[in-house]
């Protein structure tokens, strides 16, 4: 399970920009298609994205996967 910051919400991702200007350590914040791909690029099936509301800024989604053996 993984929950972060959603980037499908416009707000976030106009946050990410900013961010991008004036925070060196600040990488990326992921859309939930991306997400899922990177997920199921790393081994881990059945991958479940739901992404949500916390207030009228920001947008969160939690994945939820099974990692499987090799």
């Amino acid at each position: 399970m993984l929950t972060d910051w959603c980037g499908d919400y416009l707000m976030c991702r106009l946050f990410e920009r900013y961010q991008r200007l004036r925070a060196h350590a600040h990488a990326r914040t992921y859309r939930t298609h991306e997400c899922a791909r990177m997920l199921k690029e790393s081994g881990y099936a059945a991958v479940q994205i739901e992404t949500y509301k916390i207030n009228w800024l920001w947008g969160l989604m939690t994945a939820r996967g099974t990692h499987v053996q090799a």
